[in-house]
């Protein structure tokens, strides 16, 4: 009876350092994820400036170019 309760003891323990090594990878992995969207949101706000910015130029050259057109 002895030997039962300590071999489970002995799983329990096992079983729970495995638990907190897997927890910690997934942590890892967790922190890995957020850091790599937080840069990819920054990309995205980066290019959705520059995209704003395109657009604005569009718009101006196609002032200028109808303007173009109006005074021959």
């Amino acid at each position: 009876m002895v030997d039962k309760v300590s071999d489970t003891h002995y799983n329990l323990v096992s079983d729970l350092y495995k638990l907190k090594k897997d927890f910690a990878f997934k942590r890892e992995e967790l922190q890995a994820l957020y850091l790599e969207n937080k840069g990819l949101n920054k990309k995205i706000d980066a290019l959705e400036k520059e995209n704003h910015s395109f657009k604005q130029q569009i718009k101006q050259l196609e002032k200028e170019a109808e303007e173009m057109l109006l005074y021959p």
